[in-house]
């Protein structure tokens, strides 16, 4: 009996040892380097975001926050390669709407759910879709530009980031809502769509202001509206497509990152902790701002709901749309 005891009292004053042992990893996280793995190639707005916010978190952290471009097939050789990572902590999936509320729709295989798959850790920031037009547009306001496209037979043409994009789906959406002839001319990103537009190959577009702005900043494009809500402090004088005439198309492009399935509520809460603090610090606000950017704050709670959203508004349309990527 006594030797049972022993050995009984014996496991019992271990068991907290066994469980520290198991539980220290959480609660020393990080004690190597980060790695954000980015569906874009180097230079692009996600790429840069991830960038800015990489530095802070390696700041507080006190590790190393390092930037992984692996661009193509929508995000799914990026969200790939996370979905097969450890669920330590140590590797994260950074993407934007697309990447986790358009293109598992969008594509008719899709090789990552971005509900079942990923553990919410936290927004970014988001920034609106504006609607733009070269300089030398006869079309100086929202309803100069559908008059324009109704005094043509073949309509208007309209450049996107890509198919199935955010600015694909809202100019379709334009289009049909308006009551106008949209023609599609996709391209592999904003840079190149945009210089076609400045030079009058396309009619219009929808993009964000960060890679846009500049060029409306220049004068060579003109910003005829803002396909948001709310007005736009970085472009106070151009009006919402509500206040334009054309109600129901608001969207934004919102940036976030995602840990693998079953990473532990610890690690994601100290790495939620970590990016907060870095979309609030004043320099990146001000960075943020001037590139039409707000800080999106969430908890890791409230970012899996808003997805959750997001991926319900964006189904339908992607659906409705009759856009689908083989």
């Amino acid at each position: 009996m006594q030797t049972r005891l022993s050995t009984f009292l014996k496991a019992l004053a271990s068991a907290p040892l066994i469980f520290m042992a198991c539980a220290s990893p959480a609660q020393d996280f990080p004690t190597r380097a980060i790695t954000m793995v980015v569906p874009f190639a180097p230079g692009g707005p996600t790429d840069t975001i991830s960038r800015n916010i990489a530095q802070k978190m390696s700041d507080t952290l006190g590790q190393p926050v390092v930037v992984d471009n692996r661009p193509g097939g929508g995000g799914q050789i990026a969200g790939s390669f996370v979905r097969q990572a450890k669920p330590d902590g140590y590797t994260l999936f950074v993407g934007a709407t697309e990447m986790f509320a358009i293109n598992h729709t969008l594509f008719s295989k899709f090789s990552y759910d971005p509900m079942k798959d990923f553990t919410p850790v936290s927004a970014f920031v988001q920034t609106p879709m504006i609607l733009v037009v070269a300089k030398d547009s006869a079309a100086g306001t929202v309803q100069d530009l559908i008059a324009l496209a109704k005094s043509k037979p073949e309509g208007l043409s309209y450049a996107s980031q890509g198919p199935g994009s955010i600015g694909h789906l809202l100019g379709q959406t334009f289009g049909s809502r308006t009551g106008v002839k949209m023609v599609h001319v996709p391209y592999k990103g904003s840079a190149p769509a945009l210089q076609d537009l400045v030079t009058g190959r396309v009619d219009l577009m929808f993009d964000v202001m960060m890679s846009s702005g500049p060029l409306i900043n220049a004068g060579k494009l003109k910003a005829l509206a803002v396909a948001d809500p709310r007005a736009f402090a970085g472009l106070p004088a151009v009006p919402t497509l509500s206040q334009a005439g054309v109600g129901g198309l608001d969207a934004g492009v919102w940036f976030g990152v995602v840990a693998p399935a079953g990473t532990p509520d610890a690690v994601v809460a100290t790495l939620n902790a970590a990016v907060t603090k870095a979309i609030q610090s004043p320099d990146l606000v001000k960075r943020f701002a001037d590139q039409g950017l707000d800080p999106l704050p969430m908890t890791a709670a409230q970012f899996g709901q808003f997805m959750k959203g997001e991926v319900n508004r964006w189904t339908p349309l992607v659906k409705a749309s009759g856009a689908q990527v083989e």
